[in-house]
């Protein structure tokens, strides 16, 4: 392909700056560089002559074969210094000066001080930011540091070369997860429209429904399923989990028998859930499965996850009604923030303890409270703030302002209360368990961990953690049932093993969360969950094109599914 066409850029404003600093500072070296005007045609300029001929013959064969491939060019500079200006300001004037723009890359590197600057004039679509910042952490960094530089620019383009050359398939596997997601959606919603559509009749309008969900679901493709399955495991689990942390504060405030059908159809959610998590754990593993089995497995799960949801939504009106945070909405505010306090008493200690803890052993159970404290701190500042702007909106109006702040302020309050009590059940199971490495009671710490990491974490965990969990769950549960020892023993062996994964795999999930993403512990902690509205009429599920969909914003969770745990944030809880 040609190269792409230049035009003068007067700011870039869109350029990415990666410029890492490494040693001691010492003297300044005599000569500098000045910013360059690179000569027409030339995309390897060796100033410092930090090359052999032969390597920097190597380099331009890589970024001649990257222009080929990718159609981007990428300029590689080496100077002996910046010339007293930072990386990034040295590489915009050169920029500037060689009128560098889209799809134009510049690797700049000091040789004297090992500086770099790496990055594109203008942002460029299919090589992203974050791709550019990891090239630059994986690749260049290192050789920068160690004065390899031939190896920073021939790592460099052979990782741009790399990153372009799959992304159609990553595209093509977002463009499926969407098409599933919007799918779910459409379902989702029309599953409401019909329930508000029914009247005396509801249970025979809700059967019909399961019906057609279940004609559309089996006429969609594995392909299709597959991520869409795993989705609603994801969004069913969080939902339920929300739903029994409001239901807890329903019985507090109500006593056990006025919440009974609320927690009959939690129950039954949780049934359903937990099955549905077996069947993906049989389709992830079984390799015997023929394509129709398979197929089936995925519809039974996507419906399951719908009848859980379903479960839940229905008692979502009686719930509100019960549970009705805008009377004495003043109350329930004063009472909050005493609850804040006595938290806020607790981190110092809860501080000394878990330096203990994560000090004193490299076991899992240790390291799955590390940061609880400082998660616990953010959550409870974040719990005062939402109860100061409570406060603001005038408790006598009500709506939906009051009851997102006092909404927030709970759902913060009880995630920081079980973040605390995680790092107490670690001390107190650590030294239950000494220094044992198998057996039932380590097991049960070791699950009991991997259960309070991902439940105060689920704003990240994805669903093979969460599928993990739910078979070391089962696994323990049948070696508590059983009388024989050596099945009791190779159960709990098994729910171990599976517990261990799962704290691994959600502990790397909540790393990369980390990495990508800008929000803050209220969101890691499911806190803060996404609202989805309709922008546009919907109708039958296979009328995917006549209506959008997009996040209605963040909004703490209610009681109830998927579709109505977000419903502060479209003014559906008064």
């Amino acid at each position: 392909m040609p190269p792409a066409r230049r035009r003068p850029v007067a700011l870039p404003a869109l350029s990415l700056v990666l410029a890492l600093f490494f040693g001691a500072l010492g003297a300044a070296p005599a000569r500098g560089d000045a910013p360059l005007q690179l000569p027409a045609g030339e995309q390897v300029v060796d100033s410092a002559d930090a090359l052999t001929v032969d390597q920097e013959n190597q380099v331009k064969q890589a970024v001649t074969k990257l222009s080929a491939d990718e159609n981007v060019q990428l300029y590689v500079v080496y100077v002996r210094n910046f010339d007293g200006k930072s990386p990034a300001a040295w590489a915009q004037q050169t920029q500037d000066l060689s009128e560098m723009s889209y799809r134009d890359i510049l690797l700049a590197v000091s040789v004297d001080d090992h500086k770099f600057y790496f990055g594109s004039a203008d942002a460029i679509d299919d090589f992203p930011a974050s791709d550019l910042r990891s090239i630059a952490d994986s690749a260049i960094a290192p050789a920068v540091r160690d004065g390899r530089w031939e190896k920073a620019a021939l790592d460099t383009a052979h990782d741009l070369d790399r990153t372009s050359s799959h992304r159609w398939i990553y595209l093509l596997i977002a463009v499926l997860v969407v098409l599933a997601i919007l799918a779910g959606i459409v379902a989702a919603l029309y599953r409401r429209s019909k329930r508000r559509q029914a009247d005396d009749d509801a249970e025979a309008a809700i059967a019909s429904d399961a019906v057609l969900t279940v004609d559309e679901l089996t006429s969609q493709p594995i392909e299709v399923l597959d991520p869409w399955s795993a989705e609603v495991l994801t969004s069913t689990d969080n939902a339920v989990s929300v739903s029994a942390d409001e239901l807890a504060l329903a019985v507090e405030e109500f006593g056990d028998a006025a919440v009974a059908p609320f927690r009959a159809a939690l129950t039954t959610a949780e049934s359903a859930l937990a099955a549905s998590f077996r069947l993906r754990r049989s389709y992830d593993v079984d390799a015997g499965l023929g394509t129709a089995e398979r197929h089936r497995l995925l519809v039974e799960i996507i419906s399951m996850c719908s009848d859980a949801d379903a479960a839940l939504d229905e008692q979502v009106p009686a719930f509100d009604r019960l549970r009705d945070l805008v009377t004495d909405a003043g109350d329930r505010l004063d009472a909050l923030a005493d609850r804040s306090a006595r938290l806020a008493d607790r981190l110092d200690d809860a501080a000394e303890h878990e330096a203990a803890v994560t000090g004193s052993s490299g076991r899992a159970v240790a390291q799955s409270v590390a940061g609880n404290v400082a998660l616990a701190r953010e959550l409870v500042q974040f719990a005062d703030d939402s109860i100061g702007q409570g406060r603001e909106a005038g408790t006598e109006a009500g709506g939906p302002s009051t009851v997102a702040a006092i909404r927030s302020a709970e759902c913060a309050l009880d995630t920081a209360g079980k973040l605390l009590d995680a790092l107490a059940d670690a001390e107190l199971n650590l030294a239950l368990v000494g220094e044992a490495t198998e057996g039932s009671p380590v097991a049960t710490a070791t699950v009991s961990a991997a259960e309070s990491f991902i439940d105060t974490r689920r704003g990240a965990v994805g669903t093979p953690a969460r599928i993990r969990l739910s078979e070391a769950e089962r696994l323990l549960d049948a070696a508590e049932r059983t009388d024989g020892p050596e099945e009791a023993a190779a159960s709990t062996a098994a729910a171990l093993a599976h517990a261990l994964e799962a704290l691994s795999l959600s502990g790397r999930d909540v790393e990369a969360w980390r990495v990508s993403s800008d929000d803050g512990g209220p969101v890691l902690t499911g806190v803060l969950v996404d609202a989805v509205v309709s922008t546009g009429p919907q109708s039958a599920p296979t009328e995917i094109g006549r209506g959008g969909f997009t996040i209605g914003g963040r909004t703490p969770g209610s009681f109830g599914g998927t579709e109505t745990s977000g419903r502060i944030a479209t003014g559906g809880r008064h």
